[in-house]
């Protein structure tokens, strides 16, 4: 990798973080909450919700058991999520797709009012949760409880930025240990760190969360340890720079050489080797003391391009003069990085030239010859603080690059072009491969997702196609998806979720591809990247199609056919107890929602919620269904309340008839102060099929009998699909059910009731 590229990559990198740091806090202020009890959670999918049935916009249906197999336990998915949603400012919200739809002409013309100003975050669209903020705990619940149905494992949270968010991790972490303690699946968490300067992060991370034991329920665990992602060669306080430096190439017999005296003891020493892109290079390491003995010696490192690499030693070294030989070891060319010096005496020219804390630059040599440079080592000084946070994590570095696969073993993609390589751990196994809806690269390299040649949502074959041409179905996330599936890691990674925003640049930004108007990591509809639905547009369509894939990566759990039994509908319920399967909901998760939103005076304010559905259950005999439905609380409302308890009926499990699928409609009549079964047809219910139905209510349960000739089901297995919704209006839109009141099952899902497995 050339010096130049690396420059232009990390600044790429800066680029996700939108505008420098407004805040940073290392202050310890969680006073009792500092060592809450640790919960080990819940079963893997205590809703069953990968049981669950749904069809999107686009008409494709989520897979099944008898589709995809039993799940398997030992495959993972983790998806990366953002934390900086309201953080750098409270200007706009500026939508870019919007923009450009009414002023197309705005693309070319950095000057037009219509945008913010330079580095101001811009979104790229609208989710169905508004422009929200990170604090939004209603919002944060709904994640977590979409997320979780959707089997994701963990979260990935972006502070590759050298920020952290407290303000917005704080009240995550709340809602997640919320969650999970009433006995919700929701994912884990883990913090992905800068790639090439992590010390600063990481450090602040172990200070304020892991070494408070701040809501440890909710962190992730890889390899029997927390997960962080971060390259722990780099955790060091004098992480070096290859600015103003040059190659020396090591040849097969040759040896470089760096002499230098500490001051301090040392406990391991960095170095890093330009491989001129070559990906299959190594090299020999050998430490020498005063006298030129060889007291330490490593043998055929595996190094990547410019991907610096630590030797570790048992004891650390005692204050002395050392020298480190390094040597090529069979493989690809390889090197080590030199800072050149001017003429002079070397010791003073060397280390006002690159001052190392309590090191001395003492000589350096190219097979035996002086040459006038300094060869780059980065010197770690015994650390209790680093020591403790090495023997806490697990490691996982993460590739920044979406083009140049692994460099090291146990290191992780987070997001790659098609065909995406496999990453392997430290047995030689595939552990870890990216899958993404999008990439911002353009002609092959890292670049601006606002450049029409990017890798958009409906790149794929190798080309993004025609405006004309793109479409919702996801075509780039599907390809990566397929090749993904086809290796099977244990863990998949996912990029991403609620990514909505991106800072604004100019022509003059050096990305690759920049346009008068650069947005690097989002743009609009086709040239973005996270699944969270939006307003219009691509709908839900991509959450489903990420839900979609992680079951034919995890499987699904095998369902329960119902049995016949008669209920009496008598408000007693004991004829229940024995009645299976039970179809779990996300436990309190009715919406109440009052919270700031993005900009100046924008507020989100929904209290629909009201009763919360928990359980519910089917039986049946010649005559009836019968229906039973739990809520947490007693039953809040009446028949006179609006959108009341609602029973939606799918009887032939066909989503293109009656409303959205739904062909029955069972609701409180007003009129009678009872329910009522009606047909439903697009938009309005078909009134003269109404007909009274048996109900009763008492304290939190409800039961009801539905006549098997009104749904038209009087075979002798009745298989069907079905949903229970309070605070709802179910002719609205398909948001409705995310964003309103509480759906037993959740957003657009449906329960499947089978009286057989198949």
């Amino acid at each position: 990798m050339s010096k130049l590229f690396q420059k232009k990559l990390f600044l790429i990198v800066i680029g996700f973080a939108l505008i420098p740091a407004l805040f940073n806090s290392n202050a310890n202020v969680y006073s009792e909450e500092n060592q809450p009890a640790i919960d080990n959670g819940v079963p893997w999918n205590p809703a069953q919700s990968d049981q669950w049935v749904a069809t999107d916009n686009l008409s494709r249906s989520l897979p099944t058991f008898d589709e995809v197999g039993a799940t398997r336990p030992d495959k993972y998915i983790a998806c990366f999520y953002f934390l900086w949603l309201g953080r750098h400012g409270e200007a706009g919200p500026y939508n870019i797709s919007k923009i450009l739809e009414e002023h197309p002409e705005a693309k070319d013309d950095p000057n037009s009012k219509c945008w913010g100003a330079l580095g101001a975050p811009h979104h790229w669209g609208e989710s169905i949760f508004g422009y929200y903020v990170g604090e939004d705990e209603s919002v944060l619940r709904k994640h977590a409880q979409m997320l979780g149905d959707a089997g994701v494992d963990v979260i990935c949270f972006d502070v590759t930025n050298q920020l952290t968010y407290p303000e917005s991790y704080r009240p995550l972490f709340k809602v997640f240990s919320e969650m999970q303690k009433e006995g919700n699946k929701v994912p884990k968490v883990a913090f992905l760190c800068p790639f090439w300067t992590p010390d600063k992060v990481v450090r602040e991370l172990w200070r304020d969360v892991y070494s408070q034991n701040f809501y440890p329920d909710v962190w992730f665990t890889w390899k029997g340890k927390p997960l962080i992602l971060a390259d722990p060669d780099l955790l060091s306080h004098n992480v070096f720079s290859t600015t103003n430096c040059e190659p020396y190439e090591l040849k097969n017999d040759g040896v470089l050489a760096q002499k230098f005296a500490s001051d301090v003891e040392i406990d391991r020493i960095t170095l890093d080797s330009p491989t001129w892109k070559e990906t299959n290079s190594a090299v020999s390491v050998a430490i020498l003391d005063e006298s030129g003995k060889t007291i330490d010696k490593r043998k055929s490192i595996k190094v990547g391009d410019n991907a610096p690499y630590s030797i570790e030693f048992k004891k650390p070294l005692p204050a002395g003069t050392y020298t480190v030989e390094l040597r090529k070891a069979p493989g690809a060319k390889v090197g080590w990085w030199g800072h050149k010096l001017t003429e002079g005496n070397y010791e003073e020219v060397a280390n006002k030239a690159y001052p190392q804390k309590s090191v001395r630059w003492l000589a350096a040599t190219a097979n035996g010859t002086p040459v006038n440079t300094v060869f780059l080592i980065s010197f770690g000084e015994y650390d209790k603080e680093r020591a403790d946070i090495l023997n806490f994590f697990t490691f996982r570095p993460s590739q920044p690059d979406y083009f140049m696969g692994p460099t090291k073993k146990n290191q992780w993609s987070w997001l790659e072009a098609y065909p995406q390589h496999e990453f392997y751990n430290d047995k030689g196994e595939v552990e870890e491969m990216g899958v993404g809806v999008a990439q911002n690269a353009v002609d092959g390299k890292l670049g601006v997702l606002s450049n029409p040649r990017s890798y958009g949502r409906s790149y794929h074959n190798g080309a993004e196609p025609a405006p004309k041409d793109c479409d919702y179905t996801g075509k780039n996330f599907q390809e990566q998806w397929e090749r993904a599936l086809k290796v099977d890691p244990e863990i998949i990674f996912v990029t991403g979720w609620n990514e909505w925003i991106a800072g604004r640049f100019d022509i003059t930004a050096p990305f690759n591809g920049a346009t008068p108007v650069s947005f690097v990591d989002q743009y609009n509809t086709e040239f973005s990247r996270d699944c969270e639905p939006m307003k219009g547009k691509h709908e839900d369509a991509y959450y489903y199609q990420l839900i979609s894939n992680i079951r034919r990566f995890k499987g699904v759990s095998q369902p329960e056919p119902g049995k016949p039994q008669p209920i009496q509908i008598d408000g007693k319920f004991d004829d229940w107890k024995k009645v299976g399967p039970k179809f779990f909901d996300t436990v309190s998760d009715p919406v109440h929602r009052d919270c700031r939103g993005w900009g100046k005076g924008m507020r989100y304010v929904n209290q629909s919620g009201r009763n919360d559905f928990v359980e519910s259950r089917v039986s049946y005999d010649a005559s009836n269904l019968y229906f039973y439905v739990k809520m947490k609380d007693t039953v809040e409302g009446d028949f006179s309340s609006s959108n009341w308890i609602s029973l939606l009926l799918d009887v032939d499990e066909n989503a293109q008839t009656g409303d959205k699928g739904n062909d029955y409609l069972v609701a409180a009549d007003a009129e009678s102060k009872g329910f009522a079964i009606t047909g439903m047809k697009e938009g309005s219910l078909d009134k003269t099929s109404s007909s009274p139905i048996k109900y009763a209510i008492s304290g939190n349960e409800l039961e009801l009998a539905i006549p098997r000739k009104a749904l038209g089901l009087t075979a002798n297995l009745p298989n069907f699909r079905f949903k229970w919704t309070d605070g709802i209006d179910v002719f609205g839109d398909w948001s409705g059910f995310t964003t309103d009141g509480d759906a037993a099952p959740n957003d657009r899902y449906y329960y499947r009731y089978l009286t057989s497995n198949k």
